[in-house]
């Protein structure tokens, strides 16, 4: 009896653990359904915020991004034209410093074929109001400059004559000044005259034979006649020719016939802008020429 009691008692503790173990098994399974639930919908509910947040984030991680991009480029850019800038005020101050350097190459070839002794000089000042008439270098009585020295350009071609010395500076008459005066001829032909300003840029070469054979495109020098220039010096070229006046110095008479023209009516154009010239070569004065 005392060993059946003994089996109820085992048989029921036996029960009591599984059911015991049922229940708790029951209770983790529930658990984690409410858990999945929970979590499911705080995901449900958070995800969309977080999408937002991390999308602005995103956005203002790459503007800032994008903008400090922007300004580094910017830098650079600045940088880059500001190079550019520098390279180019050196280039152009090299071209400048070649071109003169032509200029005062050409000033030292011309002397070393001019029998004549000269002198370099830079052109310092010119009047604004009638450019075509003077302009002033920076050689004067103390470097053996005097009045009537012939002027010419780097490359060899009239420009004009002193008229006025300082000790330390010498004022030029321009060709293209009409008080000047230089004895010429026409290179192809020998026709002889006499050239003048015109008022303006270019020249007037008078008293040239209305029988003479002048063309536009001919080449205009010195003859020497003057003293002043010497000769076969280069002075212009024709470009226009007419017949001139029955009386020089007069108008046409519209009913004059052209062949009474005592003398042609030639334009000619300088071969040196008188506007333009820096560096000139000032030849001796007839007096000292041997």
């Amino acid at each position: 009896m005392e060993t059946i009691s003994r089996h109820v008692s085992s048989v029921a503790l036996l029960v009591g653990l599984l059911f015991s173990f049922f229940v708790m098994i029951s209770y983790q399974v529930n658990r984690a359904d409410t858990v999945t639930a929970v979590q499911g919908t705080i995901q449900t509910v958070v995800s969309p915020v977080h999408r937002l947040v991390s999308g602005l984030w995103i956005g203002i991680s790459s503007g800032w991004s994008g903008y400090v991009g922007l300004i580094g480029r910017a830098f650079e850019a600045d940088a880059l034209r500001e190079r550019v800038e520098y390279l180019e005020r050196r280039i152009m101050t090299f071209e400048e410093t070649s071109r003169e350097n032509a200029r005062l190459m050409q000033l030292l070839n011309l002397q070393s074929r001019i029998e004549i002794s000269s002198i370099p000089a830079q052109t310092i000042g010119r009047d604004t109001a009638h450019g075509y008439e003077t302009f002033t270098v920076n050689r004067g009585s103390l470097d053996d400059v005097a009045i009537d020295s012939a002027v010419l350009s780097s490359t060899g071609v009239v420009v004009g004559r002193i008229i006025h010395v300082t000790p330390w500076t010498s004022t030029v008459q321009l060709i293209t000044n009409p008080q000047s005066a230089v004895g010429a001829k026409v290179v192809r032909t020998s026709a002889h005259g006499v050239v003048h300003g015109a008022g303006g840029a270019t020249l007037e070469l008078d008293y040239v034979t209305s029988l003479a054979d002048v063309e536009v495109g001919d080449i205009v020098v010195t003859t020497g006649d003057d003293t002043i220039y010497p000769p076969g010096l280069e002075i212009g070229r024709v470009i226009r020719v007419l017949q001139g006046a029955p009386v020089p110095g007069l108008p046409r008479l519209p009913l004059a016939r052209t062949e009474t023209a005592l003398f042609l009516d030639i334009d000619v154009n300088p071969l040196a802008d008188v506007l333009r010239v820096d560096q000139v070569l000032l030849l001796a004065p007839p007096s000292d020429r041997e």
